[in-house]
C-alpha cells in the first residue's frame, strides 16, 4: 500500500510540474556581445601574430649577417 501512495504522489507531481527542461533560454544578448568583441580581438590577434613575424624576420635576418 505504502509503494502505490508513493507512485501516485510522484505520478500526480510529475503530472502538475512544469517542464523546465522544455523551456527556452534567451541567449540573444550573449550572442550579441560576442559579435560586438569580435572586431578588438581580431585586432589584438593580429596585432600579437605581427610581433611574432617581425620577430621571427629579425632573428632570420641576423642569423643570415
Amino acid at each position: 500500500m505504502n509503494q502505490l501512495r508513493t507512485l501516485a504522489a510522484s505520478a500526480a507531481l510529475f503530472a502538475l510540474s512544469t517542464p523546465v527542461f522544455a523551456a527556452a533560454v534567451d541567449v540573444d544578448a550573449v550572442v550579441t556581445d560576442i559579435g560586438a568583441q569580435l572586431v578588438p580581438v581580431g585586432l589584438i590577434g593580429a596585432a600579437v601574430l605581427l610581433l611574432i613575424v617581425g620577430i621571427k624576420a629579425y632573428k632570420w635576418v641576423r642569423k643570415a649577417m
